[in-house]
């Protein structure tokens, strides 16, 4: 289980800067139309950094600790968004 929150809502939309954003408080996620030109792993990658700042807000270890729980090759797909 990820978060004890449930996601209210998706938004899938242009994004100029980013692969996603989030409102942990409001438990919404947005995602970048362009992330369905990338490999699915990317996608995933992107989908749980956005789901683990539900629990850890902030890029601390923690958070990093917390993805790497549940996808241990996360910095691998992460690079996947780099090309």
């Amino acid at each position: 289980k990820l978060t004890d929150k449930m996601v209210n809502k998706v938004v899938i939309r242009q994004m100029k800067t980013r692969w996603g954003s989030c409102n942990p408080k409001k438990c919404y996620i947005n995602l970048n139309l362009e992330l369905i030109k990338k490999p699915l792993p990317a996608i995933e990658y992107v989908i749980l950094h956005e789901l683990t700042h539900f629990t850890h807000y902030n890029h601390d270890r923690h958070f990093y600790n917390y993805m790497s729980l549940y996808m241990p090759n996360w910095k691998d797909y992460k690079k996947l968004l780099e090309y």
